[in-house]
């Protein structure tokens, strides 16, 4: 049993004395994707779906970059806003490390089948990293490509909105 004591008091000792230094501080971890659900139809016009999908835009501050009707395709972004990382998770990072610049593209496919619409939302984004300095500047880190991915509640709002 003392042999036991000794080996685990030793490990605990080596544990200790081996610290990185906060190595962790500037650690990135990518986000990992979860399932969302990207698609909803609804037993509305399509013409009713569209309307509704240009007025949830506008509720949410997002610009419409570009708007097809006849191919049904919709699509907005917001570029260098920190309200996108509301809906996108851009993953993990030590104390040292920050993001900036956060991107956000959403695009929307609206059919029309018989009496039926399907509306397909795809929303992706982008950012960069920073190592921050003890006096606070910020270091970009162009090697390192932070992922984001979405967290599911701006479809889940879009979708409300839609099948109202």
């Amino acid at each position: 049993m003392k042999k036991i004591v000794a080996g685990a008091m030793a490990l605990l000792v080596v544990g200790c004395a081996s610290d990185d230094k906060g190595g962790e501080q500037y650690r990135y971890y990518p986000p990992v994707a979860k399932a969302t659900n990207k698609t909803q139809e609804m037993a509305i016009p399509g013409d009713l779906v569209w309307a509704r999908a240009e007025k949830w835009f506008r509720d949410q501050g997002l610009n419409i970059d570009n708007s097809q009707r006849g191919a049904g395709l919709m699509t907005a972004s917001v570029e260098s806003s920190a309200d996108g990382l509301a809906w996108l998770d851009c993953g993990t990072m030590g104390s040292r490390v920050v993001l900036g610049n956060p991107n956000l593209q959403i695009n929307l496919i609206i059919t029309q089948s018989g009496n039926h619409s399907v509306a397909t939302a795809n929303v992706k984004g982008y950012t960069e990293l920073f190592f921050v300095e003890s006096s606070g500047e910020r270091i970009p880190a162009p090697s390192i490509k932070p992922v984001c991915v979405s967290r599911g509640s701006l479809e889940q709002s879009l979708f409300a909105t839609l099948g109202n």
